[in-house]
């Protein structure tokens, strides 16, 4: 903060800044909760994290959304409890039931690795891969995978090449769950993930 003088600031108590700056940032702390308070409730949310995700991991969770400020330990939380549970498949050499996406997907991406991981038990994560929000394929896409029926029946209508060489058939049930982990802020959304 860049201020011309002394005469353009005001001196306020430490309490007034402390809870100025929690507004400022989204963090919401508690007037006169302590640092141990703060750590305490911290702990317990990333603890409801963990659990969060075993439940997915188990199927019992279909969709996860994990929201929030970058650099807090959101992609670190998921992914550990990920490494653990699949810690025998590894040493068994079988294929691994999870992936992380980051970074940039298309629609058609979406859909082949939401084919390449379509069985039960099967967790896909998508980490800071925002891009699939902001087209509308992709949230009809993922409102066929995470539907609340019993049956989560996924089509592709378009023609596509790149299907076909893959063998990626044109509609298949989907069994697994997603999580994803972004840092929008969504009830300030815009665009078609507003209206989603």
């Amino acid at each position: 903060v860049k201020v011309d003088s002394p005469l353009h600031y005001e001196r306020v108590g430490e309490t007034v800044a402390e809870e100025a700056a929690a507004q400022m940032v989204g963090n919401p702390v508690e007037a006169g909760e302590s640092d141990d308070e703060v750590m305490s409730r911290i702990s317990e949310r990333f603890d409801i994290l963990g659990s969060m995700t075993q439940a997915t991991i188990d199927g019992d969770v279909r969709a996860m959304i994990v929201t929030g400020p970058p650099g807090v330990g959101k992609s670190y939380i998921v992914e550990t409890t990920l490494e653990k549970a699949v810690l025998f498949d590894k040493i068994a050499g079988v294929k691994i039931r999870y992936d992380v996406v980051k970074g940039a997907m298309t629609a058609l991406g979406l859909y082949a690795k939401l084919y390449e991981y379509s069985d039960k038990n099967n967790v896909l994560v998508f980490d800071d891969c925002d891009e699939i929000f902001a087209n509308e394929e992709s949230l009809n896409l993922l409102k066929a995978a995470l539907d609340s029926s019993n049956k989560r029946t996924i089509s592709w209508n378009k023609q596509s090449r790149v299907l076909e060489e893959e063998g990626i058939p044109r509609v298949f049930d989907f069994e697994g769950s997603v999580i994803v982990l972004t840092n929008i802020d969504f009830e300030r959304a815009r665009g078609a993930l507003r209206k989603h």
